[in-house]
């Protein structure tokens, strides 16, 4: 047998996109400009995204821009091992759990936990990646990557495993193969035909990212116990990932007994490894456009936010996105800075849009203490005085201490906060303390457009502060 991998078509961000136009569940391509290089070696002019083409339509016609190839600098694009910063020991320790993989054994179950942006996802694609290729002789491994937030239910995760590594090559010439629909048969059916695709494979590598989100943990239970069961030949290694670090913890006993795992937290990226990060990808820019404060901000931003590798990369092509728009020649430390803002108002006007006038009305307390009162931390009491004079303001319900509380967990919970606890001394008891991590003057405008809160004008909100 020859080596095989399995694919689907998909576009995400570090880390996926989630979110921002590519999705992880693809085959990661790693294209570069059409055409050949020019007299000093580089990259013909491209579209930006590692491809040339010649445009007629005069209303889509294009000047040179800042980048060279833009797919380096999108989320969930999987860069070599040179451009993997911080990372070592994470990548060894995953590497010799799926080394037996490459021989044809058993790889081990890993249970990955860590903040969002810190690797993840990328260094389980990429070490996944290097074992497959690694294969000897005939072994064959398949592997798939998942994201459980567009897959969630037991049958959507076991169609999509089973369409992902449902490659023809891996069929004999006279073998039919396996029709792995989405919908429409019972689940017993399609765990009956994955089982059939996967005992064409030696070994299999199944990365469930997100796996927190999943609607039942029973599909981990049924993968980890597969080959235990006489349910197929191939082996098969899981790599979960989660955000949240007691998620795997609180598994089902059952799902928890069957699924042991290797276990790995990975901590956040400090500046200095940001800054590495993205001058691994500054070629993703044409030469000289990128001025020298530009990685250094952007990796600045990004460290304030625990760190988040995803938001930095997104950052950085943005800049250079709104530099293109202009038609400048250079991206700049300005344009860095409004991006920033730009961005900061999305992620926080999609974390807004649908929420209760309740939870607007406690953001806008601890955006206003935030931006006047120079604190970086706001204990409970003085942000639910804020909160109620602003519901006064308004002449809005204003509800109890214990349900605000909860109105800030949920905050913390979705990165808008973040919380500790402090001692306040002899006398002063410990309290939570809270962080905002967004622009407070973002916070503001956003939610100042809500007609709820038009009375109040900034001088009052410095005055509730």
């Amino acid at each position: 047998m020859s080596n095989g991998t399995s694919t689907s078509d998909e576009s995400r961000d570090l880390d996926s996109t989630s979110s921002d136009g590519q999705d992880d569940q693809s085959r990661v391509q790693t294209s570069e400009p059409k055409g050949s290089p020019d007299e000093n070696g580089k990259p013909p002019s491209s579209d930006g995204d590692g491809q040339q083409f010649k445009v007629d339509d005069p209303l889509f016609s294009k000047r040179k821009g800042v980048f060279q190839n833009k797919e380096m600098v999108r989320v969930g694009w999987v860069p070599d091992g040179d451009r993997i910063v911080g990372r070592d020991d994470y990548i060894s320790t995953i590497s010799s759990c799926l080394n037996d993989a490459v021989y044809g054994g058993a790889p081990n179950h890993i249970s990955i936990t860590g903040k969002t942006g810190t690797g993840k996802s990328l260094v389980s694609r990429y070490v996944t990646r290097r074992a497959v290729n690694a294969a000897v002789d005939d072994i064959r491994i398949g592997h798939t990557y998942l994201d459980c937030s567009k897959s969630s239910t037991e049958v959507q995760v076991i169609s999509t495993i089973g369409q992902q590594l449902n490659d023809e090559d891996v069929y004999d010439e006279d073998e039919d193969v396996v029709k792995m629909p989405d919908t429409g048969l019972p689940k017993d059916k399609f765990y009956k035909r994955l089982w059939q695709i996967l005992d064409h494979y030696d070994s299999a590598i199944i990365i469930l990212d997100e796996v927190d989100l999943l609607k039942s943990d029973h599909v981990l239970m049924s993968l980890a116990k597969a080959v235990e069961s006489n349910d197929t030949s191939c082996q098969i290694g899981i790599i979960a990932i989660s955000n949240q670090i007691n998620f795997f913890d609180e598994l089902n006993p059952r799902t928890k007994s069957a699924f042991q795992t290797q276990e790995l937290n990975f901590d956040p990226y400090n500046a200095n490894q940001i800054q590495e990060i993205l001058r691994g990808r500054d070629d993703a820019f044409r030469d000289g456009v990128l001025t020298d404060e530009v990685i250094p901000l952007v990796a600045a931003f990004s460290a304030q936010e625990h760190g988040d590798a995803r938001k930095a990369m997104r950052l950085f092509r943005t800049a250079g996105e709104l530099a293109d728009r202009e038609g400048a020649d250079m991206v700049e430390e300005d344009h860095v800075r409004r991006a920033q803002d730009a961005l900061e108002k999305d992620r926080f006007r999609d974390f807004l849009q649908g929420t209760p006038t309740q939870m607007k009305a406690a953001c806008l307390s601890i955006a206003a203490k935030s931006l006047y009162s120079r604190d970086d931390y706001i204990i409970t009491g003085e942000l639910y005085d804020a909160y109620q004079q602003i519901t006064n303001a308004i002449d809005m319900d204003t509800i109890g201490i214990r349900r605000f509380r909860d109105i800030l967990d949920e905050m913390q919970l979705s990165q808008v906060i973040e919380t500790k606890e402090v001692n306040m001394g002899k006398g002063g008891g410990r309290h939570n303390s809270h962080r905002l991590l967004h622009n407070p003057e973002a916070i503001l405008d956003i939610v100042m457009e809500d007609s709820r809160f038009g009375d109040i004008s900034k001088s009052s909100l410095k005055r509730f502060a």
